[in-house]
């Protein structure tokens, strides 16, 4: 076999795992939708993989039946408040572990990580009690911050690891030349550090659009639902009503994709810009 021939060969197998990849990751979005425009149920066999007919009964009824449009704000007013908690909490503290470097820093970071490995169900009854007397339950600021506590840990440790990557002496240098150390990392450090700023935002975006433990246990009132818990509204004692639970979910979807289509080439960006020293 010749060289040619072998390297046409091994592109052919990458593309075909490559299409392989692509067809996994979108048939769960696809079988949603298909689900959608014609009543069935997902779990029944034979799957019937092609819709037999095409109806939008469900989306009208979703959207003329179920208050989506408030749940779509909600969602996005606690994802936008989550990704503003996180970043600039993670900004902070990532800088402090990454330049003030000692026992208390390196204790502080050895607490966060292993707090992550904490799970939320253990956390629900104490987090119910602080928001009783706070007067957070049940509000969608505290759903906010309630989130961002537990995407704060991974957050933090990758902003540090953003920073860490910035030789210090360029604040150093600016230090020198007249300017203090907030102005030396206002003006210096943390532009340098705008992909990883890109990366902890996208990330607690999307972790607070579809975070559903506690927005179910922190939240009672359906005005202030957000779609992930809307979707359980659904689901009645003796029935499901598959077709509507999915044209929800394609609602649902539908502008976190798009969202992630505009900010993709910022995050990969921000992601490979992390994997480069100095």
């Amino acid at each position: 076999m010749s060289t040619r021939t072998a390297i046409g060969v091994e592109t052919s197998l990458r593309l075909l795992l490559v299409a392989g990849c692509a067809v996994v990751a979108v048939f769960p979005y696809y079988w949603m939708f298909a689900s959608a425009v014609e009543p069935r149920s997902i779990f029944e066999w034979p799957p019937n993989l092609m819709p037999t007919g095409l109806s939008l009964n469900a989306f009208r009824k979703v959207l003329t039946e179920r208050p989506v449009g408030l749940w779509l704000t909600n969602t996005a007013l606690v994802a936008a408040g989550t990704s503003v908690f996180c970043t600039v909490i993670a900004v902070n503290a990532g800088y402090a572990m990454s330049r003030f470097r000692s026992r208390t820093t390196s204790l502080f970071g050895l607490v966060i990580m292993f707090s992550q490995m904490i799970p939320a169900a253990l956390l629900a009854v104490p987090f119910y009690m602080i928001y009783r007397q706070l007067g957070l339950y049940n509000t969608l600021i505290g759903l906010a911050i309630g989130d961002t506590v537990f995407l704060l840990p991974l957050a933090t440790w990758l902003m540090k690891g953003f920073f860490d990557g910035i030789p210090a002496e360029l604040e150093e240098q600016a230090q020198v030349d007249g300017a203090s150390r907030m102005q030396a990392f206002y003006r210096i450090t943390l532009p340098l550090a705008l992909p990883g700023l890109v990366v902890v935002t996208v990330f607690s975006f999307m972790a607070g659009w579809d975070e559903f433990f506690l927005a179910r246990t922190l939240i009672s009132s359906q005005s202030n639902w957000v779609l992930s818990v809307g979707l359980t509204s659904f689901q009645t004692q003796y029935s499901i009503a598959w077709d509507e639970m999915m044209a929800a979910s394609v609602l649902f979807a539908l502008p976190a994709a798009v969202f992630f289509l505009f900010v993709q080439r910022y995050l990969v960006a921000g992601l490979t810009g992390g994997a480069v020293k100095g």
